[in-house]
């Protein structure tokens, strides 16, 4: 838990100040907060609204001295001098601010990145947003992505509520980012105060009412490309013991989600969000806050060209709500507690064709619904040397999962093959036995489990339904203790887990940070143990077994309760920090013994979670950082993640073929870059934010080479760009032989014998992608209203390249083609 503004008062000599008046005026409104400095000089201001202020320190026998502070949402940490001299008068930014040592590799994302950032995805801003301003990110479709070489090993901390179920659109629903008042994205090694999902944390701070006695707010529309429709508007309200605010978002597209084409088949969506928060100041140490939302999201399952050809009609709903209060009490200028509270539900329901045999390759059903109590109070006490932190967590998850399935395309697991090698259509066959009696070839793919579900031979629907409950118990402490230029960071975390399966953990998390005051450079290193534990999402289906089990029913491999698993995390990396620029690195290294990853069920949206015995992650990140001058800022990151896996599966279900002894997953990416420049004429004049965007490509493990490629359906290889020659894949024409040069323009796939699953696999083509917003947000104002404009620009250059293609998780999907959004925005 870190404070908003937070400091030391000291004389000439460096000595410490006990006793000094401070008096912190949000210039907006006027409204004052006053404190006296701790016996060590200390203070604390906790709770900030993003704004100007006025910090006035006086004491006897010191001449007054007053900062003017530019607070925007990054925790500030101030040293203050008091002299004999006249009174002084210093502007501070929000950027200028000292960074406290005792946080990992992080970035900062300022409030200027969150409102005029361009956003590849419609559905899912906030991850867009992180995938593009941190390094380490792979970009995945529909707004998910994979952090640090995992799959989706993040957690999201709102207000302090962890979040550790995946967040992105086909799952649940984000945080909006017109509630957002700061984001830090935590990449280093994690605290102890932090589990579970620790490759990525991402702490967000929601927007408060506090101190603003003239309500303040904003209304925007906005209409672009593929019928985008947007509109959101806020506001707030109150006083110094009293903050109200609120938020409305709304989108409705024809491209909601990432489609499978390069053109949108049967791809509607929309989406609402209400946000609430108050805020009450209690008294002058203890204050309340009650965060509450509701959302609801309606959308299409893209269609194929094949799919659209039968009158596909799969969608999906998602209905969340949060309810989270929490109690802040500040106990001294030394130590301070916080308590959050928390419900909160995803309910989803995936709803097939009318007819079932215009789903291909599958019918599919699905209903789930996963509701996560909780509670978390922690502790934080900072004395001379010491910096210390301790709590719990207690989280209590309830699933409850429905499921049907039932094969509707004869070809998908058809017993035999024709003479051009493909799966052959003829329902009569059963067994490949019987192939050769009518000029037909066996097909070795075959799996005969999956027949008693062939809706086309005979079978019957596949029905499932389950549900548990799961409990989690966390105890956690740490101290960062400085010593000269010296830190260490002594930290203890244990985590008791009782699911399907019941373990516990004890995980140590120790570092060491060595400061060079004269470089301006800070270089540490840390070790962390962390106990990890299975994905929530579709759990109880993959851990199902034995008789009338998914694993047995649909012809998976043999299935196994997912258990915990365990990691050994090592970092290094260094900060530099200049005036105007500053330089971070980080190298990692994590052995992780039962990998998580995900599968999907029949070439489907439907994905399910999957364990392996164990994985090997390692990886570079570096991020430099201009920091906003004469109205020009930016950064600039580069990063290499390398992911392995390494079999046997030892949980879950797995719908693919068995995976070698070492292979690279879909959410590996050699190389990654952002760049992003902003610039701003004056204070209030124009402005402009481009970005750039480089992906190396996920690894695609459905095209390990040509003779694969060749088997695929006409549709799947004009996807990937297959070619003969001048000769190019259609969806009625496809590649079965070539006896000239073979490629595919979104694929690169390997030359013949030089395959190898984890030095040499194939990967989605490299891609770059441009981005450019420009704006005015002052074209007219008076007083404390204005009216701005700004229009976006995603994929600039317009690129045709793909997320991933055939993916074990989420299927073949296209960056979004050129789009063009025009807003309008009333701020008052």
């Amino acid at each position: 838990m870190s404070a908003g503004l937070s400091g030391v008062v000291v004389d000439i000599s460096g000595a410490a100040v006990p006793g000094a008046k401070l008096v912190l005026t949000y210039v907006r409104s006027g409204a004052e907060r006053r404190q006296v400095s701790g016996p060590e000089g200390e203070f604390v201001f906790l709770r900030l609204s993003t704004g100007d202020y006025r910090l006035q320190v006086e004491s006897a026998g010191f001449a007054a001295s007053q900062k003017a502070i530019s607070y925007q949402g990054a925790e500030i940490r101030l040293i203050v001098p008091l002299t004999a001299a006249a009174s002084s008068e210093v502007t501070v930014s929000g950027t200028d601010y000292v960074e406290e040592t005792t946080t990992p590799a992080h970035v900062l994302i300022t409030p200027d990145e969150i409102d005029r950032m361009p956003s590849q995805s419609v559905s899912s801003p906030f991850s867009s947003l992180i995938t593009m301003t941190a390094p380490g990110v792979s970009a995945d479709s529909n707004g998910s992505f994979h952090p640090l070489g995992d799959h989706a090993e993040s957690s999201f901390s709102v207000d302090g509520q962890p979040i550790t179920d995946q967040l992105s659109r086909t799952f649940s629903t984000q945080p909006s980012l017109n509630t957002l008042q700061s984001v830090e994205i935590r990449e280093g090694a994690p605290g102890a105060d932090v589990g579970d999902k620790t490759s990525m944390v991402i702490v967000a701070q929601t927007r408060s009412g506090l101190d603003q006695r003239r309500p303040a707010g904003s209304i925007h529309l906005g209409r672009g490309t593929f019928a985008t429709s947007n509109v959101s508007a806020n506001l707030g309200f109150g006083s110094e013991r009293f903050g109200s605010f609120s938020a409305v978002d709304a989108v409705n597209s024809a491209r909601f989600l990432d489609t499978p084409e390069t053109i949108n088949l049967h791809a509607n969506g929309n989406a609402e969000n209400i946000f609430e928060r108050l805020d009450y100041r209690l008294t002058d140490k203890t204050s309340l806050q009650l965060n509450a939302s509701l959302s609801h999201s309606w959308f299409q399952t893209p269609n194929t060209f094949d799919q659209q050809a039968l009158s596909q009609n799969q969608r999906q709903t998602i209905i969340s709500f949060n309810i989270a209060p929490q109690v802040i009490h500040t106990f001294n200028s030394r130590a301070f507690g916080r308590t959050n509270l928390w419900l909160r539900q995803d309910k989803i329901r995936y709803r097939p064709s009318d007819n079932i045999f215009s789903d291909t390759p599958a019918y599919l059903e699905q209903a789930r619904r996963l509701t996560n109590a909780g509670i978390r109070p922690e502790f934080t006490y900072v004395h001379r040397r010491h910096n210390v932190n301790v709590g719990g967590e207690f989280k209590h998850t309830f699933l409850a999962e429905q499921f049907a399935t039932g094969l509707t395309s004869p070809t998908y697991n058809s017993p035999c093959l024709d003479q051009e090698g493909a799966p052959s259509a003829n329902t009569s066959v059963r067994d490949p036995s019987q192939c050769s009696t009518i000029g037909l070839a066996p097909n070795s793919a075959y799996l005969p489990g999956l027949l008693s579900l062939d809706l086309t031979r005979g079978g019957t629907i596949y029905s499932f339904r389950g549900k548990t409950d799961i409990k989690q118990f966390a105890l956690f402490g740490q101290d960062f203790i400085r010593y000269g230029d010296f830190q260490f960071k002594l930290g203890l975390r244990y985590d008791k887990y009782n699911g399907l399966v019941g373990t516990h953990g004890l995980q140590p998390r120790v570092g060491l940070t060595y400061s060079m005051p004269r470089l301006h450079t800070t270089l540490r290193g840390d070790y962390s143990r962390v106990f990890l534990t299975p994905y929530n999402e579709n759990l109880i289906v993959a851990s199902s077994n034995g008789p009338g089990s998914p694993s047995a029913s649909l012809g998976a491999a043999d299935s196994h309760i997912l258990s915990t698993a365990n990691r050994n995390q090592f970092n290094v990396g260094f900060t530099t920090a200049l005036k105007r620029i500053s330089f971070s690195g980080e190298y990692l290294w994590k052995f992780t013994y039962g990998a998580y990853d995900f599968d999907v069920l029949l070439n489907s949206p439907l994905t399910f979670p999957t364990q392996f015995q164990k994985s090997k992650i390692d990886g570079g990140l570096v991020r430099i950082t201009l920091l906003p001058s004469h109205g020009l800022g930016g950064f600039f990151t580069v990063s290499h993640t390398r992911s392995r896996l390494f079999g046997p599966q030892t949980g879950g279900v797995s719908f693919s073929a068995p995976y070698s002894d070492v292979v690279r997953p879909d959410h590996d990416q050699g190389l990654s870059m952002n760049l992003n420049l902003r610039y701003q004429f004056g204070k209030r004049g124009p402005w402009i934010d481009a970005s750039y965007r480089y992906d190396g490509g996920l690894v695609s493990v459905a095209t390990p080479d040509i003779a694969t490629a060749l088997r695929l359906t006409g549709d799947e290889q004009q996807q990937m760009g297959l070619y003969c020659g001048n000769t190019f894949a259609t969806v009625s024409a496809p590649l079965r032989s070539c006896d000239g040069p073979i490629r595919a323009t979104r694929i690169r796939i390997p030359a013949p014998g030089t395959y190898d699953a984890d030095r040499n696999p194939a990967r989605v083509a490299v891609r770059n992608t441009v981005d450019l917003a420009v704006g005015e947000d002052n074209l007219i104002s008076h007083e404390n209203q204005s009216i701005g404009i700004r229009v976006e620009v995603v994929n600039l250059n317009n690129t045709s390249a793909l997320y991933n293609y055939l993916s074990t998780f989420s299927g073949t999907h296209f960056l979004t083609p050129r789009a063009v959004t025009a807003g309008i925005r009333y701020t008052f």
